[in-house]
């Protein structure tokens, strides 16, 4: 896959709630706290939704959520109607380590969203010299309805993990 097709943050938690993701309404993703950086590029699935449309994104937002208690990365992906939700933890190199949306872009030939989440330096010249893990919240709306799979990738540490792909 290519980088651009990853990262479509998704907020709400579970494993995976695997609600019909019709071509109908939506509703709107929780409010932006940090807006994507890079091209809303999407493609649709090579089957039109009963509207005859393919799927597009026509939103995204990404929330820090803040510091995450345990150790590990994780992120659960949530279909919500017109809406796909990421609520995911990444790890930082140090303390000035801030969980940032990288990417999210729809791939037309696989009908899948590829989220990747990275960390960015905020903060000051002086940073804890821990291993970090920032907690963030997601959403991607489409029109046209949702892909039928979503792979989430974390990016941080001078690698690339895919902590989620999920089938609905």
């Amino acid at each position: 896959m290519e980088r651009r097709r990853f990262l479509a943050a998704v907020v709400g938690s579970g494993a995976a709630a695997l609600a019909g993701c019709t071509g109908g309404g939506g509703s709107s993703p929780a409010t932006d706290a940090e807006s994507p950086t890079g091209s809303a590029a999407s493609t649709a699935s090579s089957t039109p939704s009963g509207e005859g449309e393919f799927p597009r994104i026509t939103d995204r937002s990404f929330s820090r959520t803040g510091d995450a208690d345990g150790s590990g990365e994780s992120a659960s992906v949530a279909f919500d109607g017109d809406l796909v939700r990421v609520t995911g933890v990444v790890r930082g190199a140090n303390g000035c380590m801030e969980a940032s949306l990288a990417d999210a872009e729809y791939d037309r030939e696989a009908d899948e969203l590829g989220v990747r989440v990275t960390t960015v330096r905020e903060g000051g010249d002086v940073c804890t010299q821990e291993i970090v893990h920032r907690s963030y919240e997601a959403a991607v709306e489409f029109a046209g309805g949702c892909p039928m799979s979503v792979v989430v990738e974390h990016e941080s540490m001078d690698e690339v993990r895919t902590v989620a792909d999920v089938t609905r």
